[in-house]
C-alpha cells in the first residue's frame, strides 16, 4: 500500500508500503524559496529517530526524502534546480528501519539536494539554527563530486578547512560579499561538516598570493578530475 501522509490530501505515487505512525508535522507553508524547507530539514538531521519527509510544490511534483538512507526521489533534476520554487506543503513522518520503502533505491544522494537549499536559502542572512558571533571550520571536506560548486566557493571552502573564520572574516579573505560567504556556511551547516564556536579567536590569515591561490585550485580540480 501507497505511505499514508496525513492530512495530505493524496497518497505518494511512490510509496511502496504503508507507516502506521502519526506525521509529527503536517505544515501548511504556500512560500516562495527554500527557508522553511531547510528549517524542517534542519530539524530532522538533528534527530535520533529515522524521518520520511515529503513537500509539494506549485509547478512540480512532489519531493520525496528518505533520510533512512540519505536518499530523495523527486522528477525535477537538481541541474534545473528551481531557486523560486513555491512550497505548497510540507510534512514529517517517523518510520523505522523495518517500514517499506518511500521510493526505488539508491534514489539521488541527499547531500547534492541539501547543499542547494542551503545555497538559495535566507538571501544571504544566517540560517536561524547559527548562533550570532559563532566561528566556523571545516570538519570534513564535502564530497564535491556531487556539489554544483564555482571557483569562489572553492576559496572559501580552503580557508574553512584551515581556520575558524565568522561569515564576515570568511568574505574579507576569500574576496566576496558577505551574503556570499554566509550562504555557503548556511550549506555546510545543514549538510552537518561545520564545526561551530563562539570561543575560536579570529583568525590570522594572510590573504593567499595569486599564484598559490592557482596551485590549490589545481590540485584540488586535478583531484577531483575536472
Amino acid at each position: 500500500m501507497a505511505t499514508e501522509w496525513n492530512q495530505a490530501g493524496e497518497d505518494s505515487a511512490a510509496g511502496t508500503d504503508e507507516i502506521s505512525a502519526t506525521a509529527i508535522t503536517s505544515e501548511p507553508p504556500t512560500t516562495a524559496g527554500w527557508e522553511q524547507a531547510a528549517v524542517a530539514m534542519n530539524s530532522v538531521l538533528q534527530l535520533s529517530i529515522p524521518m520520511l519527509m515529503k513537500m509539494e510544490f506549485d509547478a512540480h511534483d512532489p519531493l520525496f526524502i528518505d533520510f533512512r538512507y540519505r536518499a530523495f526521489a523527486w522528477s525535477t533534476p537538481l541541474s534545473a534546480f528551481p531557486e523560486d520554487a513555491v512550497l505548497a506543503g510540507l510534512q514529517t513522518q517517523p518510520t523505522d528501519l523495518e517500514a517499506g520503502l518511500l521510493f526505488d533505491l539508491p534514489g539521488q544522494p541527499l547531500d547534492g539536494l541539501l547543499w542547494l537549499i542551503g545555497l538559495n536559502s535566507f538571501h544571504g542572512a544566517r540560517a536561524p539554527w547559527l548562533a550570532p558571533n559563532e566561528r566556523y571550520k571545516l570538519s570534513r571536506w564535502p564530497n564535491l563530486t556531487q556539489h554544483r560548486h564555482t571557483m569562489r566557493q572553492m576559496q572559501m571552502l580552503a580557508v574553512l578547512g584551515n581556520a575558524y573564520v565568522s561569515a564576515g572574516e570568511l568574505a574579507d579573505m576569500a574576496g566576496v560579499d558577505n551574503s556570499e560567504a554566509q550562504s555557503l556556511i548556511n550549506a555546510l551547516s545543514l549538510l552537518r561538516i561545520l564545526n561551530r564556536s563562539v570561543q575560536a579567536p579570529a583568525a590570522v590569515v594572510a590573504a593567499p598570493q595569486a599564484t598559490k591561490r592557482e596551485s590549490l585550485f589545481s590540485r584540488l580540480r586535478a583531484r577531483l578530475g575536472r
